[in-house]
């Protein structure tokens, strides 16, 4: 719905393609309430897409049953999968071909870049992914595999956890923007909205992937904690307005700490900064060793994460400090908790031996 709204404020003629009226009346509800997408058609016959010079589809749960779709869509039209669903093992060659998968870091329709993955894409439907991010007034990153999302991650889930062991989301947000981030990872993720993280931490539970299994972010959403746009999250927003401090949120933390049997103590801000970077280094190390080159990674960290372009990105900093010493500052903290035992990716490159 966001990159509908996106496509129909730069002047593109846009129809929603519903399941059901139910769903189409919810869907029409929503736009209206938010004041956007009056120009937007929303319709529940499918054959609408055969006439579409460009079909994007956002499946809510898996690709399941998404060939049908592509299959029905004009000859001629790009198609565009979003979000980071693995593609279906039954893709035809001919709609791979005209196929791309893009991301953002932000939801839509406030997007400053966007990230496109389209192994299979001929050269056409390349350049057809790449005007579509300029229309969106974004710009465009090719890569192998998304980027932004693991590092996104990797960053709220650390966040959560300094907050779950003594920390509060003030203290991590103001040591990250000391540190020189446009924002701090509280204050962002409570713009992009916990409901994400949330949604996330299902499917990683699911999956048996979850790296950090903290308790916190997984009660302050089924309480109504939804981030800005539910007035609460991290902070609260007064009449919508900016963030303030809620102490409710420090009671939440220690209350699940003492669940858990953990004893909260003081974190400094040097230890806020390191153990965050020293996390987020080695998920660009994963994303090094899944081909993603060392300059993109440091250009997506600025743009999608905040960080501090001062630095030069991720990558940069990462070799400014040293991987040996990166490698052996996690190996140390892995003593007290292995959830930050280096990735195999980051002992590969990081590992003077």
């Amino acid at each position: 719905m966001g990159l509908a709204v996106a496509l129909d404020r730069a002047g593109v003629r846009v129809t929603l393609i519903e399941e059901d009226d139910h769903d189409a009346r919810r869907v029409g509800d929503i736009l209206a309430k938010a004041g956007a997408g009056a120009g937007i058609t929303i319709t529940t016959d499918p054959a609408i897409a055969r006439r579409a010079d460009l079909l994007v589809a956002a499946p809510a749960s898996g690709t399941a049953g998404l060939v049908p779709v592509l299959r029905d869509a004009a000859p001629d039209a790009l198609l565009v999968l979003m979000g980071q669903a693995p593609l279906p093992d039954d893709l035809p060659p001919r709609i791979a071909a005209r196929l791309v998968r893009i991301d953002s870091a932000a939801p839509p329709p406030a997007i400053a870049l966007i990230e496109i993955v389209a192994p299979a894409a001929d050269a056409t439907t390349q350049v057809r992914a790449d005007a579509l991010a300029l229309l969106l007034g974004a710009s465009a990153v090719h890569t192998p595999v998304f980027i932004a999302a693991p590092l996104l991650a990797r960053m709220e889930d650390i966040a959560e956890d300094l907050i779950f062991r003594g920390a509060t989301p003030w203290q991590v947000d103001e040591a990250l923007e000391a540190f020189g981030f446009s924002l701090g990872p509280c204050a962002a993720q409570d713009l992009r909205g916990l409901d994400l993280a949330y949604a996330r931490h299902r499917r990683e539970d699911t999956s048996g992937t979850r790296r950090v299994p903290c308790p916190v972010l997984d009660r302050m959403v089924p309480e109504g904690r939804l981030g800005h746009k539910g007035g609460v999250g991290w902070y609260r927003y007064p009449g919508g307005g900016g963030r303030v401090i809620d102490p409710l949120i420090e009671d939440l933390a220690r209350e699940e700490a003492y669940f858990a049997g953990i004893t909260p103590r003081p974190l400094s801000d040097d230890t806020l900064r390191h153990r965050t970077v020293l996390a987020l280094i080695d998920a660009g190390a994963e994303l090094l060793a899944a081909g993603v080159p060392a300059r993109v990674i440091d250009r997506v960290s600025i743009a999608a994460l905040g960080f501090p372009l001062a630095h030069g990105g991720l990558m940069t900093f990462a070799e400014k400090l040293g991987l040996a010493r990166v490698l052996a500052d996690l190996k140390t903290l892995a003593l007290e908790d292995s959830r930050f035992a280096p990735s195999d990716a980051l002992l590969s490159i990081g590992d003077p031996a």
